[in-house]
């Protein structure tokens, strides 16, 4: 009797210390509790339990090789806990070992199916592993167990997007957008992601609450008007241009970067198949940013005149001292001040915040030189010629190539290359444009 007494003595210790140590664990005094583990272990050699811990430990303390040995040894000795397999999945796919955690995550789900993180994690585990369509069922079945969650949402449509699955890659990425408001989705893009579901009504009440608390916001007016429909504004106000680009100065180069913008090497091989001579050219670079396109111009010209409307932009782009002059003002203002002509005129992904065009092309016609080139990029609208521009719910403008047509012929210009081209991505799905090259002949 007095040997029952000391073995319960001695449980009831392991299990008041498993407890402190386990409580130090969630408090995050990782030192103290993996001391109190180890201790535990070197008293009870045999016990999965407190392996399995002193594992998941080590495991969020980056030390993999030995939180792998803890982890497979507790489930050697009692392998009916599921989330003991996902976390030794865990760790394995951590160290590249792929086709282990595989194994692993479907352990897991063997023993409890309905647990919707085993699903993603092995889904992202097969795409890792090139099984495409092994992953795209993973990622299905957790969202039909938890279709309010977001993260399956967002991981098959990056996977579409890796398979050029477009239009399905952004339903989806808006539906986890719905479902994740607050996670650091601007107003913009919950607009956008109700508008493309067809709520348009939840879209602009987006709007109308951005507006009801910070009245007078220039981009949510823009935006507003967009998604409404009516009173299409001819062209973006100062303020939304201010606005945005002010505060999208400091990251704007590296975003393009990431965005395959086009122009830069669209101007690039222009200047190369015109064989112009270096420093030969006097160029205004109208919308010029932060100077990405000055940089190509920079070296083909004996004189660049830079045009924007945000000082921050053109902070950055005197910073590439490729200019030697920088405006800033609106492209209309500054031409109609203009007394000077350029052997060329650039306007690269600036007309997207225009939308008619028949007065600033009068007047860039007018500050050409005789044989001189304008070149320039929009985003392309297709279909029906009677409809000449359209303000997207992205606050840009597109316009048919039969309107830039009509209205380049009509200012004077003889067209000289017309060409479809990829402008950008956004969300990873490329954006249809135009590169137009003109001529004024007389």
């Amino acid at each position: 009797m007095q040997g029952f007494q000391v073995v319960l003595n001695f449980l009831a210790e392991k299990k008041d210390v498993f407890s402190a140590a386990f409580d130090k664990h969630l408090k995050g005094e990782l030192v103290a509790a993996e001391a109190l583990y180890r201790d535990l272990i070197y008293r009870f050699p045999d016990d999965p339990e407190i392996k399995h811990y002193l594992g998941f430990l080590l495991q969020q303390t980056n030390r993999l090789a030995e939180a792998q040995v803890l982890l497979t040894t507790a489930i050697t000795l009692d392998g009916s806990h599921s989330v003991w397999h996902f976390n030794l999945a865990i760790v394995l796919s951590r160290q590249g070992q792929i086709t282990a955690a595989i194994d692993a995550f479907s352990c897991a789900i063997a023993i409890d199916a309905d647990r919707y993180f085993y699903w993603t994690n092995l889904g992202v585990s097969f795409e890792l592993n090139n099984e495409g369509l092994r992953a795209e069922q993973c990622f299905n079945v957790a969202i039909n167990i938890d279709p309010n969650c977001p993260d399956a949402y967002y991981l098959l449509a990056a996977l579409c997007l890796k398979q050029a699955r477009f239009e399905e890659s952004k339903q989806l990425n808006y539906r986890g957008i719905i479902l994740d408001p607050q996670h650091g989705n601007s107003k913009i893009l919950l607009g956008q992601a109700y508008y493309e579901l067809g709520r348009i009504n939840d879209a602009i009440s987006v709007f109308e609450n951005w507006l009801a608390i910070e009245p007078g916001h220039p981009v949510a007016i823009h935006l507003l008007a967009a998604y409404q429909g009516q009173k299409i504004p001819e062209q973006c106000t100062s303020q939304y241009i201010e606005q945005t680009f002010d505060q999208f100065a400091g990251s704007f180069d590296s975003v393009l970067g990431r965005l395959n913008y086009c122009g830069p090497d669209r101007v690039q091989a222009f200047l190369e198949e015109i064989d112009v001579p270096r420093h030969s050219l006097s160029v205004l670079d109208l919308g010029c940013g932060t100077g990405l396109i000055g940089v190509v111009l920079h070296s083909y010209a004996h004189t660049l005149i830079g045009v924007d409307l945000s000082v921050a932009m053109l902070s950055q782009a005197a910073q590439k001292q490729c200019y030697h002059q920088l405006h800033a003002t609106d492209i209309l203002s500054f031409l109609r001040a203009c007394t000077f002509q350029y052997d060329l005129i650039v306007c690269m992904d600036t007309f997207i915040y225009f939308g008619r065009l028949e007065e600033v092309f009068k007047n860039i016609y007018q500050h050409l030189k005789v044989g001189g080139r304008f070149i320039f990029s929009t985003e392309k609208l297709s279909g029906d010629v009677s409809i000449t521009l359209k303000l997207n719910i992205s606050g840009r403008y597109s316009h048919h190539s039969d309107y830039l047509v009509s209205r380049l012929n009509k200012a004077g210009f003889v067209i000289c290359e017309q060409a479809d081209v990829v402008i950008r991505k956004e969300s990873g799905c490329p954006i249809d444009g135009q590169f137009f090259s003109a001529m004024r002949t007389q």
